[in-house]
């Protein structure tokens, strides 16, 4: 059996992307959303990509419609977009040239009807308070059917120290951390990344 999926999300510099891809991360999130503290601007964006990229991993764009011109370009660097807004699924069919991802709050119901649309290939499934960083009682979405959950990535609360246990205890088919290893508000810490990989995959 193949170990957990890891993406690291939310980097901002070329040094950090490639520590994160060298320390065995699948994906690596660049954040398009203006009021985020991990935002970056389109052009470094693209940059961002490339360097990912070409260190082994994937990259995937973080965005919030309605996308400005310029963020809407900077997604050709890309082959993955993952939504973390109040999108519908119909709103993804715009961006059906990409792999999709939907970032959401967990509920059982949430996920069956993003999973039935068809236009998510992955959910990233968090607590009730998207993207808080706290975490959430797993215990129902460890009972949603084994191919439900081979959709998913799990994110909300996660670091280091807890991630393994998650990762047994839920079974996603992925991880996805942003704060969890920073050192402060927005600054990845790159041995926590490499720590935070390691933890999960050994799980």
């Amino acid at each position: 059996m193949s170990s957990v999926k890891v993406k690291i999300c939310g980097v901002r510099d070329e040094e950090t992307a490639v520590a994160a891809a060298r320390a065995r991360a699948d994906f690596v999130g660049v954040v398009f959303v203006p009021s985020s503290p991990r935002y970056v601007e389109p052009a470094v964006a693209r940059r961002l990509a490339v360097a990912i990229a070409d260190a082994g991993a994937i990259p995937v764009a973080v965005v919030r419609l309605p996308l400005e011109p310029e963020a809407r370009q900077a997604l050709e660097a890309f082959s993955i977009v993952q939504f973390h807004g109040n999108e519908s699924p119909a709103d993804l069919h715009a961006y059906k040239s990409l792999e999709c991802w939907k970032g959401l709050g967990f509920s059982p119901d949430s996920v069956g009807d993003w999973l039935a649309g068809g236009t998510a290939a992955r959910l990233v499934v968090d607590g009730p308070e998207a993207g808080s960083g706290e975490r959430w009682d797993l215990t129902e979405f460890a009972a949603l059917d084994a191919r439900m959950r081979a959709r998913c990535l799990l994110a909300g609360g996660l670091d280091p120290s807890s991630v393994a246990a998650a990762v047994r205890a839920a079974r996603p088919w992925g991880v996805d951390v942003s704060s969890g290893v920073e050192s402060t508000r927005g600054i990845k810490d790159h041995a926590r990344i490499a720590a935070f990989i390691d933890a999960a995959k050994s799980a």
